[in-house]
């Protein structure tokens, strides 16, 4: 049954990624290509009512994949750039570019691949992606994890993973640093964790985990079912995610929770989803080493702040195989008092895709923020625009 659209995040199919970069979630399947580039140029312009922020940045990746002695073991070497076009310096802050508006290039992976009938390992710095740590492919680059894991792969797309991580190359760094570094602690510790998934033609389940000594302590879990109601295919979906403090607790105390739950449908042939989020605690997701997948996440805004319940809603017009319009509603409500209160807001985002000359694929992405006031604790709207130009291309050969 094909999935009827494609309402957010989702780390178990993840089929029609808006920023053209595909999960292959324990990197088990597909055809291996030695050589692969990526261009992409974006341009991104934000005005935050307080402050703007613009850049326009070109750059890419290079990415070879050798086979080394055998067919079993591979690795793979991917270069990776992104420069300046144009980026005011009072206008910083757009993260396509490092801090100060300045372009850079970055050895973005470097890894090996152990493959031998259902067993995977995995070695070096790569792209990683589950919920809890995955490429957070937002701007010019994928943010990349370096570490080792052990796979088996039992069914197709069903797999046990567990595996160590000690580094992280951020989406506009040119350098890896230690896990605790990046989240601002003067400490080197391992973190651990375990991804989990079992899929069928119409289900899955999945469990992630994740562990730092001393800091934190996550988990992330989805089920999601497709099935026909009066002839029409239907996906729903449920998620649930957790953070809180460990141990001696250097990051302070926290406790997060969110549930969400998302159905994807069609009418008149007009593929349409809606979903529902509700942050249950009082407390703010960390987020330290990767974006969560969110149901209900915008071009700007997550709708995970505290206390906050949210409703998105959207269609997918497709025109053609090579055009198609992304229209999507988003409201978030939160507490208009107490020690966590905020405006509710409203976004409107409309995405443009078009693909072209094969390879070519232009998106232009452009959304409004409407925040409200509250009177009685001072807090004035703000109206937020983000408008966004990202043109991808993507080359391989087999040699």
């Amino acid at each position: 049954m094909e999935v009827v659209a494609q309402s957010g995040p989702d780390y178990f199919v993840f089929k029609d990624s808006i920023y053209n970069n595909p999960i292959d979630a324990a990197n088990v399947k597909g055809i291996r290509i030695p050589f692969k580039a990526k261009m992409r140029s974006y341009y991104l312009f934000q005005d935050l009512s307080t402050n703007k922020k613009e850049a326009l940045a070109l750059g890419g990746s290079l990415q070879w994949n050798p086979s080394i002695f055998s067919e079993h073991i591979t690795g793979r070497v991917t270069l990776a750039t992104s420069q300046k076009i144009y980026g005011p310096l009072d206008r910083d802050g757009t993260m396509l570019l490092k801090p100060g508006q300045e372009g850079f290039a970055v050895l973005q992976e470097y890894a090996l691949k152990f493959k031998k009938n259902k067993f995977l390992l995995n070695i070096g710095a790569r792209e990683m992606n589950n919920p809890l740590l995955n490429t957070s492919d937002v701007r010019m680059l994928p943010a990349t994890h370096r570490g080792i894991d052990i796979n088996y792969l039992f069914k197709e797309d069903s797999y046990i993973s567990f595996g160590v991580v000690d580094q992280i190359k951020w989406i506009n760094s040119d350098r890896f640093v230690d896990l605790y570094e990046f989240a601002g602690f003067d400490k080197n510790e391992l973190v651990w964790g375990s991804a989990n998934r079992y899929k069928t033609d119409k289900m899955a389940f999945g469990f992630y985990y994740l562990n730092a000594k001393d800091y934190y302590h996550g988990l992330y879990t989805e089920y999601y079912r497709e099935f026909t109601l009066s002839n029409n295919p239907m996906k729903l979906g449920f998620q649930y995610m957790h953070e809180n403090d460990i141990g001696d607790g250097i990051g302070g105390d926290f406790n997060f929770n969110m549930i969400g739950t998302k159905l994807d449908f069609s009418i008149y042939g007009i593929k349409s989803f809606i979903g529902y989020t509700n942050v249950l605690s009082k407390d703010k997701a960390q987020e330290i080493w990767s974006i969560m997948p969110y149901y209900n996440m915008m071009i700007f805004n997550f709708f995970n702040r505290p206390k906050e319940q949210s409703i998105k809603l959207g269609v997918i017009l497709e025109f053609s195989e090579v055009l198609k319009l992304y229209p999507n509603m988003g409201f978030g409500f939160t507490p208009n008092s107490g020690d966590v209160a905020s405006p509710n807001q409203q976004e409107y985002n409309l995405t443009f895709d078009y693909t072209f000359l094969k390879d070519f694929n232009l998106k232009v992405r452009g959304a409004f923020v409407h925040q409200n006031s509250i009177g009685n604790l001072n807090l004035e709207s703000k109206d937020i625009v983000d408008f966004r130009i990202i043109l991808n291309y993507n080359w391989s050969n087999k040699f």
